[in-house]
Order: structure tokens, then sequence, then C-alpha cells
């Protein structure tokens, strides 16, 4: 997981820059809030999940906006707020570094997606400590991108190659597939359960 490190672009679609065969696999409606704290007092199925021991540090790190853009990607989750800031200006975190992730429907007010992300080295967060992230979805969508995400990570947990039977959405709502696309199909399984997440980011220098 990382902050401000999503390379932009004017892409009135997506706004991101894509790595290396990446393609997106699904866009929430416009009108998703975001928010980011740090675990602090574990509960224990949380504690259950992370895979690694929990500290906490003195400064907390939280993160809020009200509006943007979710997207998952065959290689992230990737979150930028519809007004940036100097100090939040995109959220990323690979696939492999997002546990318990959850679709919780309140009795009043929209779905919210939660999981449990760990900072990766270099991110802009404290790698000593997990975080959780909260997305709510004010135009609905939540149980469609969970079984989006659900999907490629089953798939990646499993180590079989077929990504590329996942479909990618367009703008225009038209579906094609990742091996059309272009994906890499030949992707690293996940870390075993009970592994230390140690998921850089893909060298961003390699993007042109």
């Amino acid at each position: 997981m990382s902050i401000n490190w999503v390379m932009l672009s004017r892409n009135p679609v997506d706004g991101y820059v894509p790595l290396p065969n990446e393609v997106t696999i699904y866009r929430a409606p416009q009108r998703t809030s975001f928010k980011l704290r740090q675990v602090g007092q574990q509960s224990s199925s949380i504690s259950s999940v992370y895979p690694g021991n929990i500290t906490s540090t003195a400064r907390p790190v939280k993160f809020d906006a009200s509006h943007g853009r979710l997207i998952l990607t065959s290689h992230r989750v990737i979150y930028l707020p519809d007004a940036p800031s100097s100090a939040f200006q995109s959220f990323a975190a690979p696939l492999r570094s997002v546990y318990d992730a959850h679709v919780t429907q309140p009795w009043f007010g929209p779905n919210m997606w939660s999981c449990v992300v760990v900072a990766v080295q270099d991110g802009g967060l404290p790698t000593e400590t997990p975080f959780e992230v909260t997305i709510t979805f004010k135009d609905g969508g939540a149980f469609e991108f969970h079984d989006s995400f659900e999907r490629i990570r089953e798939r990646m947990q499993e180590g079989v190659n077929h990504i590329d039977e996942l479909p990618t959405y367009s703008a225009a709502g038209s579906t094609t597939t990742a091996a059309a696309a272009g994906i890499d199909t030949n992707a690293t399984p996940s870390a075993p359960p009970g592994a230390v997440a140690n998921d850089e980011p893909p060298p961003y220098d390699a993007v042109a």
C-alpha cells in the first residue's frame, strides 16, 4: 500500500497511468468516499488476518476523501480523490497486501467495503502497523466491486493462470478479456497464509 505513488494522467475515464501489463478490471460508480486509519486496539478477527506483529506508532495517520474514483486493476486497488490535496492525491494497494476484505450493509445509509492493508517500503506510510480502509459506495456497486476483487484474488492465491477469463470494464460498459487487453497471465501467486507481506509496487520509473 502506498500514498501518492500512482502516476496520474489526464484520461477522463480512469485518471491513472497503468503499470506494464496492467488493465482495469472494474470501475466503481463515481461518488465513493474514502477513509484510511491506522489499526489501533485490535480485535481478534483483524489480528488473526494480519500476517505479522501489530504495533502502533506515536502519531496516528489518517486520510479522508468525500468523493473520488475507486478502480480495481489486474495489479492494484486504486483510489483517486476528486479534490486532491498536497497531502492526499492517490492511494494504491497491491492486491496481495489486502486482507479481510468484506462488504458491510448498514441499516441506514450506503454499503461500505472495508479491508486491512499493509504498507510497502517507501510507500509514504509507516510499515510497522497495518491500516484499515473503508470505501463508502454512495451510488451502489459495493458487491459488484467485491465480487470482482474476490475473483482475481482467488486466481492469484490458487496460482492458476486464468486471470485472462476476468472481464474488464470499459467506459461504455462493454467487456473485453484480460488476455485481449494484454494482461500477464503468468502472475506470481500470492504469499502463503502466515507469511509477512512484503509486496512492493513495481518500479514506477519503468512506466513511460
